[in-house]
């Protein structure tokens, strides 16, 4: 099998696995296995929660309200 990645991805898998003193094999194949490093960066990715504002009570929107043409 062969995947086709970008010459900045490979520098980098072949960077943090001589960090680690593997094969670019076993470091994808522990990334693959290793539920916590993918985990990791599956929360790392996790969309902020917002603030929420009160802004009073409204009433329901009606057609007549947004349009001219409804007379």
């Amino acid at each position: 099998m062969s995947l086709d990645i970008s010459s900045t991805t490979e520098a980098r898998l072949a960077a943090r696995s001589q960090e680690l003193g593997l094969s670019i094999d076993a470091l994808l194949e522990r990334l693959l296995n290793d539920d916590g490093d993918l985990k990791a960066n599956a929360t790392a990715t996790k969309i902020p929660k917002l603030p929420v504002r009160y802004l009073g009570v409204r009433g329901s929107l009606h057609r007549r309200d947004i349009y001219d043409d409804v007379g």
